[in-house]
């Protein structure tokens, strides 16, 4: 009778002791990784990563891309101020000349009328004037061949405009008037005004050459009589000063003076030759002379137009 309950009872004791023997599904199926070994070690696996080629890799590339696209922007900027630069400077270097033709017709509106006189405007064009009675010397002579006369030894003077730097080119050229340092037509301008290089930057110079004439006016003794006329614009009464941003100049026509000789040739001449050296630059010009065979008269007249500059205002 005891040994049926006996056997039931060792069925449910083998039951329940295979039951607590099972072995969970994680163990049976891994997943690649020991879920004890991660457990114990969180940290194991992105020090990995990071210790890796590829991990490494990433920051790298980012930081060679930060460096490249910084360089970019930063020429890109340098180059773009530098362009806007430029175009201010060629734009300043354009106003000033514009400025020194404007001074020009100034002085050619008061020129050979004494007394009068006119204000300029000189607007801030990133350089300064300099204007040097002393300096521009001109020397006149007067030959045939045979004889020689100097009619007019001084300064005449000048007015400069240095221009700021710029990648305008700076070679010689005229605004007004040409090389020639003496005409004598009255269809071309007494004045030079013409871009060169200066000692420190490019300059615009503003100076003024002599004009010859001659025509016959009669006779006296026998002998035909000429009439030759030397015109001279001075800036020889100007301040000598240098002026910078805007400023205001005034423009005088102080006076006309006539410097009057004559010769008496005893023998017939074509023509006289004005001989000019305008501060080292060197120039002729021929003028027609009527004469006969018992000479010719040539009465001599430089005439001087003085010119003054100077500032007004502040």
């Amino acid at each position: 009778m005891n040994s049926l309950p006996e056997k039931v009872n060792m069925r449910r004791f083998s039951k329940k002791k295979r039951q607590k023997a099972s072995v969970p599904l994680s163990t049976s199926f891994p997943r690649g990784m020991d879920g004890t070994a991660s457990r114990r070690h969180p940290k194991k696996a992105p020090s990995r990563f990071w210790l890796s080629k590829r991990g490494m890799a990433i920051p790298v590339t980012f930081l060679i891309l930060f460096v490249s696209l910084s360089l970019i922007i930063s020429l890109t900027y340098y180059l773009a101020v530098s362009r806007i630069n430029s175009k201010s400077q060629l734009l300043k270097v354009s106003a000033a000349k514009q400025g020194m033709l404007y001074m020009e017709d100034s002085i050619a509106s008061v020129a050979w009328s004494p007394g009068s006189s006119q204000v300029y405007s000189f607007d801030d064009c990133g350089g300064k004037l300099r204007v040097e009675p002393e300096a521009k010397r001109l020397l006149i002579n007067l030959t045939d061949g045979s004889f020689y006369d100097v009619v007019f030894n001084g300064s005449v003077g000048r007015a400069v405009y240095e221009l700021p730097p710029s990648e305008s080119p700076a070679d010689n050229f005229f605004l007004k008037g040409d090389s020639r340092v003496v005409i004598n037509q009255s269809r071309f301008t007494m004045t030079q005004l013409y871009v060169s290089h200066g000692a420190e930057s490019p300059e615009i110079t503003l100076c003024y050459r002599p004009l010859v004439s001659s025509t016959e006016v009669g006779s006296s003794g026998g002998k035909p009589v000429n009439s030759l006329r030397i015109y001279v614009i001075s800036l020889n009464s100007s301040q000598n000063m240098t002026l910078e941003g805007k400023f205001y100049l005034e423009i005088a026509c102080l006076n006309v003076t006539s410097s009057p000789r004559s010769y008496n040739f005893s023998y017939e001449i074509n023509s006289l030759l004005v001989k000019v050296d305008f501060d080292g630059v060197t120039g002729e010009v021929s003028l027609p002379i009527s004469s006969s065979a018992e000479g010719v008269l040539v009465n001599v007249e430089i005439v001087t137009c003085d010119i003054r500059l100077q500032r007004v205002g502040a």
